[in-house]
């Protein structure tokens, strides 16, 4: 059961990061999530939206970006669309060093700093949802 949800909705362009993030600082505050938590949602959140504007619109502004935040009995639950074309964060190869590749790195904090990490494509949207 969900005690509280918060839904942001900005344009996937980078000047509307700092307004994804404050959002999200909100709703942080509004469920009570402990400092460093929110510091890894914040986190989670800048990876996954530079990552859209950067490879998913290449750099231009593209449909709106969709994020939300849950506490469940299971833990805090993000949850982040955008209708950029499909990429599965789950299937993407990491890089096999540091320094091999200038990108994957985000991918391993993904990966790496949370409980769960579920990927799917639903009407023509990528859908993410972590669980700290």
């Amino acid at each position: 059961m969900t005690d509280h949800s918060t839904e942001i909705s900005v344009a996937a362009c980078h000047a509307a990061l700092p307004e994804l993030l404050a959002g999200l600082a909100v709703a942080c505050t509004q469920l009570a999530v402990a400092a460093d938590d929110a510091l890894r949602l914040q986190l989670f959140a800048e990876e996954l939206f530079i990552n859209t504007v950067d490879h998913g619109f290449s750099g231009k502004t593209g449909a709106p970006v969709r994020l939300s935040l849950s506490r469940a009995a299971d833990g805090l639950r993000l949850h982040y669309s955008d209708a950029a074309p499909p990429f599965d964060p789950l299937a993407a190869p990491l890089p096999e060093a540091p320094g091999d590749n200038v990108g994957g790195l985000g991918l391993s904090l993904l990966r790496g700093m949370s409980r769960e990490l579920h990927y799917r494509r639903e009407a023509g949207r990528n859908l993410v949802e972590l669980l700290l």
